[in-house]
This record gives structure tokens, C-alpha cells and sequence, in this order.
């Protein structure tokens, strides 16, 4: 009898980030959520600012 392999678990991409539109500088991409629940801001990567979502 063979051993069963079990699989492991992909992951496309950070649990806290999503796509959207930066409203500072209108880059469409991947946005990154920070901070706590019910008081979250997003951060976008190209222009390295905050904003509330």
C-alpha cells in the first residue's frame, strides 16, 4: 500500500490585499488593508499612500 500525499494549500496572493483603484493616483492594481476591524485603511503600493476605504 502506497502512502497518501497529502496537498498542499496554494496561495494566489497576501490574505490582506485586493484589486481596486488608488483614488490618489488612479492606478488600478493591488490594493493592501491595514489595520484593525471596523477601522481599516488601504495602502496603495504604487504611490505608497493611505487612504480610507
Amino acid at each position: 500500500m502506497a502512502r497518501k500525499k497529502s496537498q498542499k494549500i496554494i496561495r494566489t496572493g497576501p490574505k490582506n490585499a485586493t484589486t481596486g483603484m488608488c483614488p490618489l493616483c488612479n492606478s488600478i492594481g493591488r490594493i493592501m488593508i491595514i489595520g484593525q476591524v471596523g477601522k481599516e485603511r488601504a495602502k496603495c503600493p504604487s504611490c505608497n499612500q493611505e487612504f480610507d476605504l
